[in-house]
């Protein structure tokens, strides 16, 4: 029972700090609507594709040149445009002048000169030279084994304007600003546990009530538990609002695993308070580490990409904000329930770790 009275006394205090709202909930949602709104477009994935200009020049005459004459002509349509250029010379210098993605020369062989043009636009163009020598190779197959049916070659069927669609998928790769800001944003929020796990035991300190804490007939280990507990609680009021907040005005749908997403934050939850206390208990209260504990989270968060897109690398790694939010973005958008085992067991193994150091230099020191 006396965890007890100790959590609901950390509660209390924690209460009475109108600032602690303002950080931990006002604060991430404003920086969600802000970067959001402002980086919406570097994440937008929807794709326009403009017209195609493909120039080609027939060097010499032989079955390859007429075959890919007539492909121009039954391939041309909506999406792309063969044009025959009067010249290889005027067909580059349109690709280079940029009013042409491509120049195909026509010999014994295809010879393609690009532009740098964009990944869509040569996957498009691939298609349509891949799909014309496959027709080749078919009609030359066909001459081959019964010159009789070469006429039903004569007349291919036309290629289709819809020949290449573009079809957008919810994958982690894919995610709006403001889905990617809400799970990082309440990563970061969950990391700044740290001030909440410095203040523990500082809050006894500055009233003066650590003493009859330690005087009283109760062992250490309750005393670091109750106000480990009362940290967390109030956390996790603020874990439970952003979840909430962000579903209804940002956006994000956490799905059918947003319990298992919970549990994910609140594991890290659990490690930036062990954190914060460590980083109190082992200074021996030292205000300068209230300074230091901030910059460990800005360090953090920068890792982590809660600022600005860092990917899968070693950077995410170094972080438990980095690998936090990859680990809920792959449960919420690829359903990969194991993505969430990782950073549930690095966040627990490591406030244990932590937990167990603090309690035997407490028990070491005898008074804290």
């Amino acid at each position: 029972m006396m965890i007890f009275h100790i959590m609901f006394k950390a509660i209390k205090l924690t209460l009475r700090d109108k600032g602690y709202f303002l950080y931990m909930l006002i604060f991430p949602l404003a920086l969600i609507l802000v970067l959001g709104s402002v980086l919406q477009d570097s994440f937008s994935s929807d794709v326009k594709l403009d017209k195609m200009t493909v120039e080609y020049v027939v060097e010499q005459h032989s079955p390859i040149g007429e075959g890919f004459s007539q492909f121009a002509k039954t391939a041309s349509g909506k999406q792309i445009v063969f044009k025959e250029a009067k010249s290889a010379k005027t067909g580059k210098s349109a690709v280079e002048n940029g009013d042409a993605v491509g120049f195909v020369a026509v010999g014994n062989d295809l010879t393609v000169t690009t532009n740098s043009p964009s990944q869509i636009e040569m996957s498009v163009l691939n298609g349509y030279l891949t799909q014309f020598t496959a027709q080749y190779r078919l009609a030359s197959t066909i001459i081959k084994v019964d010159p009789t049916q070469a006429k039903i070659l004569q007349n291919p069927p036309k290629v289709s304007d819809s020949a290449v669609t573009i079809e957008k998928q919810a994958s982690g790769n894919e995610i709006t600003a403001f889905e990617y800001y809400a799970i990082a944003m309440i990563a970061m929020v969950m990391m700044f546990g740290i001030n909440s796990g410095i203040s523990v035991f500082r809050e006894e300190k500055v009233r003066h009530t650590d003493v009859r804490l330690f005087i009283a007939p109760i062992r250490k280990s309750t005393a670091i538990i109750g106000n480990f507990l009362g940290a967390i609680f109030m956390q996790v009021v603020a874990l439970i609002l952003l979840m909430i907040v962000s579903q209804l005005f940002f956006g994000v749908h956490w799905g059918q695993n947003a319990l298992l997403i919970f549990v994910i934050y609140f594991s890290l939850l659990f490690l930036s308070v062990a954190i914060g206390m460590a980083v109190d208990v082992f200074s021996n209260g030292n205000p300068a580490a209230t300074g230091a504990a901030s910059i460990l989270v800005q360090v953090f968060a920068f890792l982590g990409g809660a600022y600005f897109p860092t990917g899968d690398g070693l950077m995410s790694k170094l972080s438990p904000i980095g690998w936090v939010r990859v680990g809920v973005r792959d449960v919420m958008y690829n359903d990969i329930i194991s993505a969430a085992f990782w950073p549930i067991a690095l966040n627990i193994a490591i406030t244990l770790v932590l937990v167990v150091a603090m309690s035997y230099w407490i028990r070491r020191k005898e008074v804290y």
